[in-house]
């Protein structure tokens, strides 16, 4: 149903700044990725205190649920409201080796994508597995119906949950199965690299990372792990330890049966480039023209398709611990037994090479090489000069843009100069061997949400902000064209209730933008940088009788009365953790209640001007406070949250302001973290809850629960937020873009 309030007389939406414009509220370094902010941020909601969320868990919660619980009857089926025309974080690809146009694409959050014309159009191939976090790609070079996924992003971002092992199509991605759990393959969670023999297609190897390289516990271990059965059953390498090692590049040699190269981090000595030239049986470490292995970070590996002995690695420097700097590129023109670095000064401001780190070969030029992290570079001599050839801060459309973050790169064989490249924007093509580049990034719907929300004045307007891909909105309600307002991590956005054209957006660091008329403008609080550096997103919610007074917050309350003009912090210090949630009451403006990371629930009476003690009290988990919600027909003292995390209850309610609460979770709803929370305001018994296992609806105030999920890809739902007027509910994924149904 469109919204029928007129728009015709709305003035456009002018964009604010891009990333590279937007104020430098943190170090340099920090402005073109915030990864390592993000695994923190993502790390609070669904692990803490431990680095890695239990993936196994959210598995068993999600399939007892959809047992358990009743699906609603008469609601909709959900459908994806876009972006279509944006992208999001992509990790791997692989081509057909005869038909370089088909092609089939990894995302960090929303599974295997194909393409059947070189990445012009894309269509889904996953919905339902497991897990839709895909860490590499392998087709099977003699038999290219045969492809492996490896699932669980090893880009050493862990901002989203591991896998659950590798995934097998015989049919060229029409329909999958487990091949190899996790847990009974005791393979590794975040798989970086699948390896076919070209001699052998039943001879595999995978390299993986784990949650903490110098974990001990074996189900935290990485590795390089061996299946000579076509990846029915495992075994765990141990010549670089039999404790705790990474793997992060395989290739075998494409001539020469039995060479295989490999790179490895144990943070040691066993560092660096390893060869075996009996099939895997021993293994040698390469060091001739190689600095000292203890300073190989992640490296990867390019071998040339025309000159076999010539052979690229691209390595991150232990040395520069978190600026992420390169240690070199280095050749080798004698299958791996001598090595000379050939980058020079040219890569010394490239960047989290722990991230983004690939390198490839022309197939039929072993001199033409292109590499790179953030941007991307070229030598077409062997690396004499080099060119860099991407710039991230460009404009978008222009020849030489692609999104920064670069994941993996392939040429393939049968198309001399055309290179694919995954990024955090989504898919770029070259046709020229990387000269010049385009995106092609249509009908890819996995943008990763932080956050959404819609005008309640003309449902036609709405967005939110996603991961290294700004603010999004679109303002006429389609799915292919929704277009950036505001650069770098987008976050919290809000629209004014009465107005679609006044709207605040956010991103990392206290970063706020305000919106009036079309007209963009910096309102950024003025915090202490400390206190500013600190926060990765803001949450930002209006007053819903005075559209001019708006709240944030940093570990204090900050409050605007005049728009954002001017802002004080009106709170003290709250419990020492960020603000994760604000509600201001409907019925009564004067109450305003505010969650913290560490699970503490304050309020104010007074609009702000004064705040209570903590009232989380025993009954709450003491985890994240991810949203607070309350109805104007139920009064301000009634109050619904939710909580993030695992191992308790996740959905509370409070009929006197937070004095006392009642768990009406119990166990029903998936013991997964929570992140959103809506009572219908005109039915005020249904309420509305989001998590990592779905979308979830009480009919009688959280007496009862019934899963409404149906068929919403298994993502993580990050945020809801229904529209009154026209009777819908949209929900943000952080993997599969934006869904709506009607209710």
């Amino acid at each position: 149903m469109t919204s029928l309030t007129n728009t015709k007389d709305l003035k456009p939406i002018r964009p604010g700044p891009r990333k590279k414009h937007l104020k430098p509220r943190a170090p340099k370094q920090q402005q073109r990725s915030g990864h390592k902010k993000r695994s923190v941020w993502f790390q609070a909601r669904s692990s803490w205190p431990l680095r890695e969320a239990p993936v196994q868990i959210l598995v068993v919660e999600r399939n007892r649920v959809k047992r358990d619980l009743p699906t609603p009857k008469g609601v909709a089926p959900w459908r994806c409201i876009g972006p279509t025309n944006i992208g999001g974080r992509m990790t791997s690809v692989v081509c057909h080796p005869d038909n370089p146009d088909f092609i089939w694409a990894g995302s960090a959050g929303g599974g295997v994508w194909q393409s059947n014309d070189a990445g012009l159009k894309w269509r889904s191939v996953w919905r339902d597995q497991d897990s839709l976090n895909v860490g590499s790609l392998a087709i099977d070079p003699r038999n290219p119906a045969i492809i492996y996924c490896g699932t669980g992003e090893a880009n050493l971002s862990a901002d989203s949950y591991s896998g659950v092992g590798i995934y097998q199509t015989a049919n060229g991605g029409a329909t999958w199965k487990m091949l190899a759990p996790s847990g009974n393959a005791g393979i590794p969670t975040r798989i970086g690299v699948i390896a076919i023999d070209p001699f052998d297609s039943r001879y595999l190897l995978i390299g993986g990372v784990g949650a903490d390289e110098s974990s001990p516990r074996p189900e935290d271990f990485g590795g390089m792990f061996v299946s000579h059965d076509g990846g029915l059953s495992w075994q765990r390498e141990t010549f670089v330890s039999t404790k705790n090692y990474w793997c992060h590049s395989i290739v075998f040699h494409p001539a020469k049966k039995d060479v295989i190269f490999a790179t490895f981090t144990e943070q040691g000595t066993k560092n660096g480039i390893w060869l075996s030239e009996d099939g895997g049986e021993s293994w040698r470490q390469l060091s001739n023209g190689l600095p000292p292995s203890e300073n190989f970070g992640r490296t990867s590996l390019a071998i040339s398709a025309s000159d076999p002995d010539v052979i690229y690695a691209f390595a991150q420097n232990t040395l520069s611990d978190r600026s992420d700097r390169l240690l070199g590129v280095f050749r080798s023109a004698n299958g791996g037994e001598a090595w000379r670095e050939i980058g020079g000064r040219h890569f010394r401001a490239e960047g989290q090479i722990y991230y983004g780190n690939t390198i490839a070969v022309h197939p039929k030029h072993p001199n033409h090489v292109l590499c790179g992290g953030v941007d991307l570079h070229l030598t077409t001599n062997g690396g004499k000069t080099w060119t860099k050839v991407t710039r991230w801060d460009s404009e978008p459309g222009k020849l030489h843009y692609a999104h920064a973050d670069h994941h993996h790169l392939v040429m393939p064989l049968a198309a001399p100069g055309r290179v694919y490249d995954p990024n955090d924007g989504g898919f770029d093509v070259s046709e020229d061997g990387g000269i010049t580049w385009s995106n092609r990034s249509k009908g890819l719907a996995v943008t990763m949400y932080y956050d959404m929300d819609v005008s309640q004045s003309d449902g036609r307007h709405f967005g939110g902000g996603a991961q290294d891909n700004g603010t999004l909105v679109t303002t006429d309600g389609r799915s292919d064209d929704h277009f950036e307002i505001l650069g770098g991590d987008g976050g919290w956005m809000i629209y004014d209730p009465a107005d679609a054209k006044h709207f605040y957006a956010s991103y990392y660091n206290m970063g706020i933008w305000r919106w009036r008329d079309g007209k963009g403008r910096d309102v950024s609080p003025r915090a202490r940088k400390g206190e500013a550096d600190s926060v990765w997103m803001v949450y930002v919610t209006m007053d819903p009788e005075d559209p001019n007074t708006v709240f944030t917050g940093s570990t204090r309350v900050w409050r605007t009365k005049n728009d954002g003009k001017k802002w004080r912090a009106v709170s003290p210090i709250l419990d020492g953790s960020q603000i994760s949630a604000i509600e201001i009451a409907p019925v009564d403006s004067k109450r305003v209640y505010v969650g913290t990371e560490n699970g503490g629930f304050f309020r104010s009476l007074d609009g702000g001007d004064t705040w209570s003690a903590n009232l989380a009290g025993a009954t709450l988990p003491g985890h994240t406070i991810t949203r607070i919600d309350s109805a104007a027909k139920l009064g301000a003292d009634f109050l619904f949250i939710t909580i993030a995390n695992f191992g308790h209850s996740h959905v509370f309610c409070s009929k006197d302001g937070g004095k006392t609460w009642e768990d009406v979770d119990k166990g029903r709803l998936p013991n997964v973290p929570h992140h959103a929370v809506v009572i219908r305001p005109d039915e005020p018994k249904t309420v509305y809850v989001a998590n990592d296992a779905g979308v979830f609806v009480s009919h009688d105030s959280g007496n009862t629960w019934m899963n409404m999920t149906r068929n919403l890809p298994n993502v993580m739902v990050v945020d809801l937020v229904l529209q009154e007027k026209d009777r819908t509910l949209s929900a943000a994924t952080y993997g599969r873009s934006l869904w709506r149904t009607r209710i």
